[in-house]
């Protein structure tokens, strides 16, 4: 049964059907669940994600296991329904109903109506600092001690772990044996920088795809499958790469970021900043061989985006 038929029978299970509103987007970007919006028989509406596993190690470094995306973004919903029903406190959807099962394998949320006009008109950087101040002011002890919640990590020793240990293979005939090298000892200097700085929660898949800005102009969170811990740099640095935005509107946005942080800790931001987009590179560069072989249209660009992170000053960050 494929994913659209799947998750048809969810609704009919549970007595709703399929509407035409648009869908935020039709496939996560990691392809690991599908968005359906759908309308219940009172004219509410709602939006179905149902998760869809792809064949274990096709596309993931061998540690991933894929059953705990669904696991995690059930365990936040819930965590949010427990700490903050009203979504006072971070702008996500509200749940309406969820999957049980382990591993779940849907959600049901209330449909986010979205503002029209594109992202650059509706999404200010204003937006972008405030949801990332509530992500990190998410209480850490009640995120850790709930069940069946495996959160992510995004701390430099598991990014360093993550690029040497478990992408060598693929890797290494990519970026040739000095690159390489340069990764190794890239990683090393960074966490005698940044191992001992607490960690925030983390999104994990901060982009503009992942904020919905609703008619009223209020900019909601989705997409909690990668959440976790880790630096205060990572999910801004997320946004920064990803973004499509204007190097004068990126270019500022560093300089905000970088605002009020002097000496040793803005030395530490950037280090951060750096280890979050080598590792970003590398998951790239892996993905791409993995999938693509030697055909992988973006390989050139990816290269380019490590060789800066791991020069750092004028090549990565701009003046």
């Amino acid at each position: 049964m494929d994913a659209i038929a799947k998750a048809r029978e969810v609704l009919d299970g549970l007595g709703i059907e399929e509407s035409e509103n648009p869908a935020p987007r039709p496939i996560s970007g990691h392809h690991s669940s599908i968005l359906v919006p759908c309308i219940g028989h009172d004219g509410r509406d709602f939006l179905l994600k149902l998760f869809i596993p792809p064949d274990e190690g096709k596309y993931y470094p061998p540690e991933v296991k894929i059953q705990d995306y669904a696991r995690r973004e059930i365990a936040f919903y819930s965590f949010l329904d427990s700490w903050d029903v009203e979504r006072r406190e971070l702008a996500a959807p509200k749940t309406i109903m969820m999957d049980h099962k382990d591993p779940p394998s849907w959600i049901l949320l209330e449909y986010i109506h979205p503002s029209p006009g594109p992202a650059s008109e509706n999404l200010s950087s204003d937006n972008v600092f405030d949801l990332i101040a509530r992500m990190h002011s998410l209480p850490m002890e009640r995120l850790r001690g709930r069940r069946n919640f495996p959160l992510n990590r995004w701390d430099i020793t598991s990014l360093r772990d993550r690029v040497v240990r478990l992408m060598y293979d693929p890797l290494f005939d990519v970026v040739g044996k000095e690159r390489w090298a340069q990764v190794r000892s890239f990683y090393d200097e960074a966490v005698r920088w940044l191992e001992t700085r607490e960690l925030v929660p983390v999104h994990g898949d901060f982009t503009e795809d992942n904020i919905l800005v609703e008619r009223e102009g209020r900019p909601y969170l989705v997409d909690f499958e990668r959440i976790g811990t880790g630096s205060p740099e990572h999910d801004f640095t997320w946004f920064w790469i990803h973004s499509r935005r204007s190097k004068e509107w990126k270019r500022d946005l560093y300089v905000r970021f970088l605002d009020g942080k002097y000496g040793s800790t803005c030395v530490r931001t950037q280090w951060g900043m750096r280890a979050t987009a080598v590792y970003l590179a590398c998951r790239r560069l892996r993905f791409g061989c993995v999938v693509h072989g030697d055909k992988d249209k973006y390989r050139k660009s990816n290269l380019a985006l490590l060789e800066a992170a791991l020069a750092g000053e004028a090549d990565f960050f701009p003046a």
